[in-house]
């Protein structure tokens, strides 16, 4: 049967690790959320990605559903490999930036993805850094927005604030309604039988998750970093 595949082109802690375990509740999905993540010492990616829809189909499923993030692969290579196929589709998935920012500091300094409670961890954040992390965040978007403008291709977004970080059914109609813009059907059963993944970090406020709030701030502001730090890149 022919497959359609929903990548979700995101950055960093934006929430697809929960929206994709969201997929197991789905009759028609076969979600890969880790499918590129170690592909430099393992795998070529257009075999990876014929190797996901032979699962898909082996298990019944008619859609593949994946996540791309600048750091996995080259964007030129996404492109031939993947994302030129007929069948894929591309939906993107944004954070407000200085909240993943944060989250993604606290991700690598404490070596916790997932699974581990780090509401109590606090991290001291640099401006240099953030503006690399905005810089690099921004291009990947870019990217992907003139690329779907080049061929006329909806551009469906959904955010963590307003479409993720909410109870498990309603983010999973979110990402249904997304599908659909992109022509994708996916029916969410009126049960869930996975929540998906838990919360890691609790505390609402990037202030509260930092250790060097103060500083931090007035160097956003003598930059004129605060509308991008606190926006979304797209």
């Amino acid at each position: 049967m022919p497959l359609d595949t929903l990548c979700l082109v995101t950055s960093p802690r934006s929430g697809t690790g929960h929206l994709m375990r969201l997929c197991d509740n789905l009759a028609e999905a076969q979600a890969f959320p880790d499918l590129f993540a170690t592909l430099a010492e393992q795998i070529e990616p257009e075999a990876a990605f014929e190797a996901a829809l032979a699962a898909t189909q082996a298990a019944g499923r008619r859609v593949l559903v994946l996540r791309l993030t600048s750091d996995m692969l080259p964007t030129r290579r996404i492109e031939e490999a993947i994302a030129s196929r007929p069948g894929v589709r591309l939906i993107l998935v944004v954070r407000r930036q200085i909240d993943a920012y944060v989250s993604w500091r606290k991700a690598i300094e404490h070596r916790a993805w997932q699974g581990v409670d780090t509401s109590g961890i606090r991290v001291a954040l640099d401006v240099a850094d953030l503006v690399l992390w905005l810089d690099q965040q921004e291009r990947w978007f870019d990217h992907w927005r003139n690329w779907l403008n080049r061929r006329f291709l909806p551009q469906p977004v959904l955010r963590y604030e307003t479409d993720i970080d909410l109870p498990p059914e309603l983010a999973l109609k979110r990402l249904a309604a997304a599908a659909a813009q992109v022509g994708v059907t996916l029916r969410v059963p009126p049960r869930l039988a996975s929540a998906g993944l838990s919360k890691q970090d609790r505390v609402k406020a990037a202030a509260d998750k930092t250790s060097n709030w103060p500083a931090f701030s007035k160097a956003l502001v003598a930059r004129g970093l605060e509308r991008r730090a606190f926006s979304y890149p797209v």
